[in-house]
């Protein structure tokens, strides 16, 4: 293998792992971004700024970008990505973790959709 396929190799796949590294999953993303900067050092790679693409500017999602928090509840509770399970204060219905929820302190969480 040559040093030009072994470099778009390890290019390839540090573009999987950085997108890795978006996980919910705290060790999954740590150590994806780890052997991402490691790949990168091995192989002399550098990170540059390139221009955002039309699609980006309009606000389509692309793979491995952090998806926009929906905003601010106007009676102080916030929306937030479930990280533990749990049950909606107003139905009672559980609420899974990575699902959008409503929280605010002492009052706990409800679906975005639950009135109280």
């Amino acid at each position: 293998m040559d040093a030009g396929a072994a470099a778009q190799k390890a290019l390839a796949k540090v573009e999987k792992l950085v997108a890795m590294s978006a996980s919910p999953h705290l060790e999954e993303a740590r150590t994806s971004a780890f052997l991402a900067c490691r790949l990168m050092r091995e192989h002399g790679l550098q990170v540059s700024v390139h221009r955002r693409s039309a699609a980006s500017a309009a606000g389509v999602p692309t793979p491995g970008m952090p998806q926009k928090q929906p905003p601010a509840d106007p009676n102080g509770f916030r929306h937030i990505r479930v990280r533990h399970p749990g049950h909606c204060r107003c139905c009672g219905n559980p609420i899974a973790p990575g699902e959008w929820a409503l929280w605010c302190r002492g009052n706990g969480l409800r679906h975005p959709l639950c009135t109280p």
